[in-house]
């Protein structure tokens, strides 16, 4: 599992948006990781938003998780 690969669950341009997803995922018990967000803090206008991602084994179960919260991928 140390290796294993991260795939985006959900692109978005609103990083709040991402951290209360994430929140959520989390909670579940699915580790996260935000591709952009620091970029998107420092330089907003020059980015095309960020990528939620989860590890390939949770895929499936986080799109269940996003959409009964109303996103879909």
């Amino acid at each position: 599992m140390e290796n294993e690969k991260f795939v985006t669950v959900l692109t978005s341009t609103s990083v709040h948006d991402v951290a209360v997803i994430r929140g959520r995922l989390e909670a579940e018990g699915i580790a996260c990781f935000v591709k952009g967000e620091f970029s998107a803090q420092l330089q907003p206008f020059l980015i095309n938003g960020v990528q939620l991602q989860v590890r390939e084994s949770d895929l499936n179960q986080a799109i269940e998780i996003l959409k009964a919260t109303g996103y879909n991928k």
